[in-house]
């Protein structure tokens, strides 16, 4: 070659270069500008995965495009199927940029001489591309498809590649990913999946349809899985004994439904946690499955009586973790509307509140167990509220009044505390209707006039078993590490007094067979019974375990046989027997600060000198009260006893001082119209001249009730008179309109109609003592 030939030729491969490196400058460049225009990610849809506290599914769910599609890292995938598939679908893959050249050179020459597409050269990176946006098989795609590989090679890590296919990777109808396979399959991760199953995986994505896993194409599947362990064999790429094991290995292919237990926790889980692929929840699937079975067999028994459904909640005490949840008894029952989660239902929870009322009143010092309390009928501006047997017993312990859930002394307790104090501490532990209906609730509040649901109830009564500190329950393990929200509801001397109240056995609420149960838990319990037999509730707990049941219709139909007594105590005693069943139980610990006195078992206050029963009752030190007892009072009388005298009509001699029951005018009037005899000091002293000044309560008008309008819908309508009394006072004379009415004695009533406008009602005893209120009568 002449000089000047190999001038020539140097000019030219020198042009040539260059022009190839400013091709190849700009189509980087091309390819950043259009990266940037048009970007790349791949973040598919998964199927939601909830787990139970030992890690095991509990419930999957479809990912939003209806797949079976799990996310699975690559850390979760065993190294013998991560290897198969490099070696099968791209063996370059950890060197090449996103595409193999010489692979695709050999594909197009192999295409062009067959006249057909015989051979593909798709890496494991196109792949990704491809199955991240499915196209039709076009040249045109194939080009789109190689920008996008190199896309994610720029965006991504080669195991993070690796991942994002083994996650897409098709395995027939609409199961993706490898993960998604090996359960449905071969029910097991992917992590302990045999070399003969790890082979069977790697060969079906190139042909989901044709080698469909199932029981139609057993021979086929056998014969492509040996061909494949025979090319593995030959290159070596798993140990010799391995292989040989895999092909005697028999094909066990048995597809399964993914697990779906505890569909309303589950369901609740995955709308709470939308942001979650993978939720691991404090489930305990063994109590979850016995308390299920529980309750199915127990509304069966009960659906002639027209019960239906019935809910559960269950909380470990010690970590506030919900354990058990069943929100209904049936979740297929459609025609019961049992895809309702009874958990979060709201409803009128009757009187389970009430130990929290008296526990309220132990904290403010009003009251202690041993208090006595009236249980007399009351009228609060209008509302009257009367007990759950429509009768009364007069004069009751507090402990008697919350075991056998007497409703005046509740509603009467909760007067003297206030509606708001209640009211704020329901709020303050999550009781969301409760917080909407502030302003509307009344003394109805202590006997179910509100609305809350079966995990409000639970989580309050977990804190009675906690020293009266409340947690907002834990769904997840993540919950549980990080405590969440806190409320200190009562101190622990006033929770550990109501769960001593609500561990009493001598009540009418326990169940049939309680005595003759064997082992079973010293447990605390409260029931409740919603207006109209709509919703019956018992919540219990001991030192492990608070349990919530909830038992009646979502449509609120009531039913005769509806009470907490008589349907939701004896479900809660069964679970507890089934969860937490053992001879010896650990018991609440009595809280430091909280002491023990003696009392006089007529009022429950401190003993004067004329108290001759003492019994024992707990009290807070600096917080109950300290009061003297004065059941009795000291009245001056004569020596025959016929006639008494106050001071100013005391005679010098003949006299003694003699001691008689001090009732209030309240349990006086009771007494009195209910004919119970009681001791009454012998009349005053007639001849007295200061008979008309005489000390003592001026009469109390129950009825009607000052300043409120009254609507008289016919002439027959009558607004009755009603008040009361010392007990020594024997008529009550009536003035509407500062005009004579009529008189009676305090046990009767008086009626009067055909008054309109604004009246002034009036009455005054037979002492010379009166009062007055206004009513307006339209």
């Amino acid at each position: 070659m002449t000089e000047k030939s190999r001038f020539r030729s140097w000019f030219g491969f020198k042009a040539l270069s260059r022009f190839f490196l400013v091709g190849l400058l700009l189509s980087v460049c091309l390819f950043f500008v259009l990266d940037a225009i048009f970007p790349f990610y791949v973040s598919p849809s998964y199927a939601k995965i909830i787990y139970d506290r030992e890690g095991k599914i509990l419930h999957a769910f479809l990912s939003q495009d209806e797949k079976w599609r799990f996310h699975t890292k690559l850390s979760q995938i065993s190294p013998q199927l991560k290897k198969a598939i490099i070696e099968k679908e791209d063996q370059y893959f950890y060197y090449h940029i996103g595409f193999n050249p010489l692979a695709i050179g050999r594909a197009m020459l192999r295409n062009v001489q067959t006249h057909k597409r015989t051979s593909g050269a798709s890496t494991i990176t196109m792949q990704v591309a491809r199955l991240a946006e499915p196209k039709k098989r076009t040249y045109l795609n194939k080009l789109v498809e190689l920008f996008r590989a190199l896309q994610l090679e720029k965006n991504y890590s080669k195991d993070e590649i690796l991942e994002r296919y083994l996650n897409l990777v098709p395995y027939g109808s609409n199961i993706e990913g490898v993960r998604a396979a090996s359960l449905i399959y071969f029910g097991t991760e992917p992590n302990q999946l045999s070399l003969a199953q790890t082979t069977l995986l790697t060969i079906v994505p190139n042909r989901p349809n044709s080698l469909a896993l199932g029981q139609k194409n057993q021979s086929l599947l056998v014969q492509e899985r040996n061909r494949w362990i025979e090319i593995f064999t030959q290159k070596e790429i798993f140990p010799t004994t391995d292989l040989a094991d895999a092909l005697k290995e028999p094909l066990q292919i048995l597809p399964r439904q993914l697990p779906r237990a505890a569909p309303h926790f589950s369901i609740r889980l995955q709308r709470a946690f939308s942001d979650q692929d993978e939720i691991y929840s404090t489930l305990n699937a063994n109590f979850q499955m016995r308390i299920e079975r529980n309750l199915s067999s127990y509304i069966q028994k009960n659906k002639s009586l027209g019960i239906h459904h019935a809910a559960v909640l269950v909380i470990d005490n010690r970590t506030r973790e919900v354990v058990a949840y069943v929100g209904s008894a049936d979740f297929q029952d459609k025609k019961n509307a049992g895809e309702v989660d009874g958990v979060q239902a709201v409803r009128s929870p009757g009187s389970t509140l009430k130990p929290l009322i008296y526990g309220l009143a132990f904290d403010k010092g009003l009251l202690t167990p041993k208090s006595k309390i009236l249980d007399v009928p009351m009228d609060f501006d209008g509302y009257a509220p009367e007990n759950f047997d429509r009768n009364f017993q007069g004069e009751v312990s507090v402990e008697t009044a919350l075991a056998y859930s007497l409703n005046l002394p509740a509603v009467e307790t909760l007067n003297q505390l206030g509606v708001h104090t209640l009211s704020n501490s329901l709020i303050e532990s999550g009781f969301t209707q409760i917080a909407k209906d502030k302003l509307k609730l009344g003394l109805s509040l202590a006997l179910g006039g509100c609305g809350v649901t079966l995990e409000e109830l639970t989580g309050l009564f977990a804190a009675f078993a906690n020293g009266g500190t409340w947690e907002k329950p834990h769904y997840t393990l993540a919950q549980t590490q990080y405590k969440g929200q806190q409320n200190n509801l009562l101190s622990p001397q006033a929770a550990y007094m109501v769960s001593e109240i609500l561990t009493q056995v001598q009540r009418p609420d326990l169940p049939s067979d309680y005595q003759n149960s064997k082992n079973v838990p010293k447990i605390a319990w409260k029931t409740g019974t919603s207006y109209g037999r709509r919703d019956a509730w018992c919540i219990g707990f001991n030192a492990h375990y608070t349990i919530g049941v909830w038992v009646g219709n979502f449509s609120g139909e009531g039913v005769a046989a509806l009470t907490g007594a008589g349907m939701a105590t004896p479900l809660l005693f069964k679970i507890f027997t089934t969860i937490d069943y053992a001879p010896q139980k650990e018991e609440l610990e009595t809280p430091e600060g909280l002491k023990k006195r003696l009392v006089c078992s007529e009022t429950g206050k401190v003993p004067s000198h004329f108290c001759t029963y003492l019994i024992e009752d707990y009290y807070i030190p600096t917080i109950s009260q300290s009061d003297r007892c004065n059941h009795l009072k000291a009245v001056f009388v004569s020596e025959n006893e016929e006639k008494s005298f106050c001071n100013q009509c005391l005679p010098e001699k003949g006299y003694k001082t003699a001691y008689y029951p001090n009732l209030g005018a309240e349990l006086a009037h009771f007494k009195e119209s209910r004919q119970i005899f009681f001791v009454k000091p012998p009349a005053h002293n007639p001849d007295c001249p200061y008979l008309g000044n005489r000390a003592g309560s001026a009469p109390r008008i129950l009825l009607p009730s000052p300043e409120k309008t009254y609507l008289l819908l016919d002439s027959l309508s009558e607004i009755p008179l009603v008040a009361r009394t010392d007990a020594d006072v024997k008529t009550i004379d009536w003035y509407l309109n500062d005009a004579f009415y009529g008189r009676t004695s305090p046990q009767k009533q008086l009626f009067f109609k055909n008054l309109k406008g604004r009246i002034k009602v009036s009455c005054s005893d037979d002492k010379g003592r009166s009062s007055h209120i206004f009513i307006t009568v339209e």
